[in-house]
């Protein structure tokens, strides 16, 4: 018996209660996986709480002062004295100073590759630098507003101290240590397009404060090197000048620090080829370090002296001939601490920089002796950790961590001893970083059986649906009677189990027992009762059943392999052309000449397309170098190339007038639709184009300075006009409007009779929503650069070219069907065409261009090509919520506007039924079968790939690759989930409906929905 609250809803209300329901079942499995899979660090509060003045805590402080300059984004060969060869004149020897000074002043002066642990965001990176602490995966995500940090950092222990700590530059800072300096001047941080206001900012208040004194520390962040990167790329001009500028202010600091003073200066991260930044590329991990000391010595004799057979690690950096000195970023923190006679803070894993320590302090070595309270440090640390809620972790490593400890601490002396605490230190580094490489296998393991059960549920409704066809609501409306009814077992069983099975508490809290159970519970009682049956399976066809799901398989399969993983964005085209291939040798099984002529027409046209597509590539660190950059001018100028400057605009143009051909086809392009398109959409695309043609205006080199401002206030008012418009006004518009249908009136015969014919009537469900399609298109164009927008004009021509290879085909099993039941012996005989079902081909070819789309518009399953600008389209600087809300309809609108399609291919030249008809109700059910079943086999295609992707990085977690190929992959599977369920949902809910209700009200309703 079916529930009163699931008999009581509407038709529309019943396809989206459906569609949540799976919604809501992805959404529980993917929290219960990434809980398990993507674990965050356990930070301490733990404080080093020591006398500064006791040999056992510090040393005594070679500087009473220091500077610390973090110029973002500097990397390594910036200022390296052996640049790659051939060396690039906009950024290879033009920050100079560090280098000179290093070969003037060896004992003073010293030059570093660090290595910054990834993510490359700079939020992660000045934990790092301050607390010595290493960031975890998922921590990227916080870097548009992080929490401050209470853990102990070098700044904690400079208050502690009472030591008077100034601030200038990213405000990034303030977010981090709100409470801790003495005075703070801080600067908007991701407003890429600015690149001095930051810069000359910290310039006009740390000179004045250098001269003034009544500092101990002095913090100075630069952005315009980062910015430069994002804007422009760093093989540019702008990045010669803003070296040069930085060249410059260090040597102006040079010049007016006074003995006492240590200068430190870093970069935060270094900078991909193309100047971004983000993920574990050797370009973006390698950053500068500089460490100069005015006249003090840092080091007497070196350090191959003092230890001759020790090998201090170095690192060739790509393209150079000459390796150098390499170091961890956060060695910089015990480092820093010792020089400056502060206790070194206790969450720290880094390891002195020796160099910094080759001095004779009495009858002691002084390297020993700070190795031995480094060595201290960590140990307390390992401690403190190994008592903590998390201290079951260390267990495997403990015994090792206690042996290499227990043998730095048998009275050893000189370079043994050196040897002894060094390897300690080190190996509790690496054993920490594979420690927060550690997985809650229950919890990852449990949403990986949710994942598994959601699976083959979905299909089962998938082909339940399809199975009864025409009752598709009686279906729909038992499986939500039964998901519901097993969820009220399950949610006190999991409750219960907690309570009374310690064990089951002890790996769950009960929230998550709660939703496991009710889960399971929920998809097992759908699942028991709606199993497909072999007859029902046993009539699918090769060419539009299997080979899709042949094509699925193999595409999730695929995510077991990281080499297939890596080049996904070219295999998509191969899985799309492959769906397609099966037209070229059926098509001449059509009866009608006209069907077998658009069948094959559209079917290349819509390989052409999307081999167009296929042509535009980002490329990862891992394809080189067999991929070659497209989107952009080159792998090192982010801009877009001159062929898209001419195409995009064109596109834009020209789009409205390609999507009314398609309309004509069935005369549907009457009524709003030529205003619509013509007018409000062709102006919204073509504001897009001219906004970031502006963009591009502003890096020409020709263009004077002075004229910036005012072309980026062009742009982005216009920016607010075509968002705001189309967002609001063209919703609006849509909303109210009605059909695209025009009425015509005819004279029948000579009697004066009148026929009114309704010109668009054959399509008048799928021209209204192309119209709802064409807003989120219009938004995705805006915040697209050039390059994008020629791929979704392409799309946009291979998704209406498919739909009428999908309505020809239809109508020709159709037509076929109906000569083989027709009476052909009678001459009275007529040709009776009915509707026919849709194929799992239409779900497939859906998702995999929505997975082709979004990597042809400049992305890849990395953190380096997010499109960082995009947050800055209509507003000059990072407005909260609508910068991050930019970034990601950039990123993930691809994929969602082409899940939102989905309704389409179910209303695409579909005529409404009469309201008179006995068999009105069943079209209009027909229809809306159709409707949910296509959007629950696109659901069931990206969830299939999505456990895929969770199956493999579980499986593979100890797989070298895990971090940099399958757990990023894992990661946009989730969200890409999430968004396709979230646009489906939307798609059906909000644009089907409306659709529907404009149908009704314009030729009569039938019952209520």
């Amino acid at each position: 018996m079916i529930s009163p609250w699931v008999r009581k809803l509407s038709p529309y209300t019943l396809a989206t209660v459906l569609l949540g329901w799976v919604f809501l079942m992805h959404i529980i499995g993917l929290l219960l996986f990434t809980r398990g899979f993507l674990l965050t660090r356990l930070s301490l509060d733990t404080k080093t709480s020591c006398d500064p003045t006791a040999s056992t805590c510090t040393l005594p402080p070679t500087h009473k002062k220091a500077v610390f300059l973090i110029i973002d984004s500097l990397r390594f060969d910036f200022i390296s004295p052996n640049p790659p060869q051939p060396a690039d004149s906009y950024y290879h020897n033009v920050l100079t100073l560090p280098a000179e000074l290093t070969a003037l002043q060896p004992t003073q002066s010293f030059i570093f590759n660090a290595h910054s642990d990834p993510p490359t965001a700079t939020l992660q990176r000045i934990k790092g630098i301050t607390t010595g602490s290493l960031p975890t995966f998922i921590d990227v995500g916080s870097n548009f507003g992080g929490s401050a940090i209470t853990e102990d950092s070098l700044i904690h222990q400079l208050v502690r101290n009472e030591k008077k700590v100034f601030f200038m530059g990213d405000d990034t800072w303030m977010t981090v240590y709100p409470d801790s300096f003495n005075k703070s001047f801080p600067f908007p941080s991701f407003n890429v397009e600015d690149l001095h206001t930051v810069d000359n900012g910290v310039i006009d208040h740390m000179f004045p404060l250098i001269k003034a004194g009544g500092w101990d520390f002095l913090i100075g962040h630069f952005l315009g090197v980062d910015h430069v990167g994002h804007r422009v790329g760093p093989s540019n001009p702008v990045m010669q000048t803003k070296l040069k500028q930085m060249d410059d202010v260090l040597r102006r600091v040079v010049s007016e620090i006074d003995d006492e003073t240590l200068l430190v200066v870093i970069g935060d991260h270094g900078m991909d080829a193309k100047g971004d930044h983000g993920g574990d590329g050797l370009l973006e991990t390698s950053s500068a370090m500089w460490i100069y000391s005015k006249t003090v010595p840092l080091s007497v004799g070196t350090f191959s002296q003092t230890f001759p057979n020790f090998k201090l690690p170095s690192t060739v950096f790509p393209g150079s001939v000459e390796p150098h000195r390499a170091v961890q970023q956060i060695d910089l923190v015990p480092t820093i601490s010792l020089l400056l006679g502060l206790p070194i803070p206790f969450n720290n894993l880094g390891t002195i920089i020796p160099e910094l320590f080759v001095r004779r302090d009495y009858q002691d070595v002084l390297l020993n002796k700070a190795m031995r309270i480094n060595g201290h440090q960590i140990r307390n640390y390992l401690k403190g950790y190994r008592a903590s809620p998390s201290g079951d972790e260390l267990h495997g490593v403990w015994d090792d961590l206690n042996s290499a400890w227990e043998a730095a601490n048998v009275h050893l002396e000189g370079e043994i001893e050196y040897e002894a605490l060094h390897a300690f230190t080190r190996s509790s580094l690496e054993s920490c970083r594979a420690l927060w490489a550690q997985f809650n296998v229950v919890l990852m393991y449990t949403g990986l059986v949710v994942f598994a059960l959601s699976v083959p549920t979905a299909w089962a409704v998938y082909l339940a649906v399809d199975s009864a066809w025409t009752s598709w609501e009686a279906v729909a409306r038992s499986v939500l009677d039964k998901a519901f009814v097993g969820a009220l077992y399950g949610a006190p069983i999991g409750l219960i189990s907690t309570v009374i099975l310690p064990s089951l508490a002890s790996s769950f809290t009960i929230l998550q027992a709660t939703l496991v159970f009710t889960v399971l519970l929920s998809n097992g009682n759908v699942l028991k009762t709606h199993t497909p049956r072999i007859p029902y399976l046993r009539q699918m066809t090769f060419s539009n059943t299997w080979i899709p799901i042949i094509i699925l398989a193999l595409h999730a399969l695929s995510y077991t392999s990281n080499s297939f993983l890596m080049w996904e964005d070219r295999i998509l085209q191969f899985f799309l052309l492959t769906l397609l291939s099966p037209n070229l040798f059926t098509f001449a099984s059509s009866p009608v000449g006209r069907f077998r002529v658009r069948i094959l027409g559209y079917t290349i046209l819509v390989a052409v397309a999307l081999r167009l597509m296929s042509i535009s590539t980002v490329c990862r660190e891992e394809q080189h170098p067999f991929c070659h950059v497209t989107f952009y001018s080159s792998s090192s100028v982010p801009t877009s190339p001159t062929v898209a400057v001419i195409a995009a605009p064109l596109g834009a143009f020209f789009l409205p007038k390609i999507a009314r051909y398609f309309l004509s086809i069935s005369s549907s392009d009457s009524g709003v639709a030529p205003f619509f398109l013509e007018k409000l959409w062709r102006s919204a695309l073509i504001g897009g184009s001219v906004y970031w043609l502006i963009e591009r205006l502003e890096v020409w080199e020709g263009l004077q300075p002075g004229r910036i401002p005012l072309l980026q206030l062009i742009r982005t008012m216009v920016a607010r006009v075509v968002l705001v418009s189309t967002a609001m006004g063209g919703s609006l518009f849509w909303w109210y409007s009605p059909l695209c249908i025009q009425m015509k009136k005819e004279e029948v015969g000579s009697g004066g009779k009148q026929r009114v014919s309704v010109i668009g009537f054959a399509n008048a469900y799928g021209s209204s929503y192309l119209l709802f399609v064409a807003l989120v298109f219009a938004l995705l164009f805006m915040v697209t650069q050039l390059s994008g927008q020629v791929v979704l004009v392409l799309s946009l021509i291979a998704l209406l070219s498919y739909l009428e290879v999908v309505d020809s085909q239809r109508d020709s099993a159709g037509m076929k069907e109906a000569f083989t039941t027709a009476d052909v012996q009678s001459s009275n005989a007529q040709l009776v065409i009915k509707p026919q079902k849709q194929t799992f081909s239409t779900p497939t070819f859906i998702s995999l261009l929505s997975l082709l789309l979004f990597y042809t518009t400049g992305h890849q399953a990395v953190l380096s090509t997010i499109q960082w600008k995009t947050a800055f389209v209509g507003f000059p600087v990072l407005t909260y919520p609508w910068s991050p809300i930019l970034v990601i309809l950039n990123t993930f609108g691809p994929i969602a506007l082409v899940a939102l399609a989905t309704p389409l291919f179910a209303f695409w030249n579909v005529s409404p039924p009469s309201p008179n008809s006995p068999s009105s109700n069943q079209s209009e059910s027909l229809l809306w079968s159709d409707i949910v079943k296509n959007a629950l086999g696109v659901s069931l295609y990206h969830s299939t790939l999505t456990f895929g992707t969770a199956l493999s990085a579980a499986l593979l977690r100890r797989h070298l690759m895990v971090w940099k190929v399958f757990a990023p992959r894992y990661m946009l599977g989730g969200v890409s989930l999430v968004v396709v369920d979230l646009a489906l949902i939307l798609g059906v809910g909000v644009g089907a409906k409306r659709v529907s209700q404009k149908v009704e009200r314009m030729f009569g309703k039938r019952r209520s929905m």
